[in-house]
């Protein structure tokens, strides 16, 4: 989110707050939309084309509310990643994410401590699960079996 814009977002998620204090239903917007006027929570090209791919009809609504946006905003897993120890963790990223950005993804690799296994994925957020979830899933796999399969099975 550009600096500029981050004012207003805080005063939307401000007048939420008192509409359902007032016990009027939460305000929605967008999940995503290339047009600046509207109120989305991804704009980014990819994050766009994967949410707007032809559905069957009902199955799913470009909408979410304003709260969930703001959660969203303040997920930071992140600061938790040094603590995940010992518990194993495996991290895979896209080497082109704009939406859980990488250069973000690979810092907080580095701050874990282990056990611990990145996987790199070729292209954006959406390409493990979509163009590369053969790759992405078998590495899942892999680490799952490692690690939570009784000793008899693992590999």
């Amino acid at each position: 989110m550009a600096p500029d814009q981050v004012t207003a977002l805080e005063a939307a998620f401000a007048d939420d707050d008192r509409r359902q204090f007032r016990g009027q239903p939460p305000a929605t917007q967008a999940v995503v939309s290339a047009d600046r006027t509207v109120a989305a929570a991804y704009r980014s090209p990819d994050a766009i084309a994967f949410y707007t791919q032809p559905l069957p009809e009902g199955a799913w609504s470009n909408e979410m509310t304003v709260r969930s946006s703001r959660a969203a905003r303040m997920y930071e897993p992140g600061t938790f990643l040094a603590r995940v120890s010992p518990t194993p963790l495996l991290m895979v990223v896209a080497l082109a994410d704009t939406v859980t950005v990488t250069d973000l993804a690979l810092a907080g690799y580095e701050r874990a401590l282990h056990p611990k296994r990145l996987v790199t994925i070729p292209g954006g957020h959406f390409d493990p699960y979509l163009k590369r979830f053969g790759q992405a899933s078998s590495a899942a796999v892999d680490w799952f079996t490692d690690h939570l399969a009784p000793p008899d099975e693992r590999r």
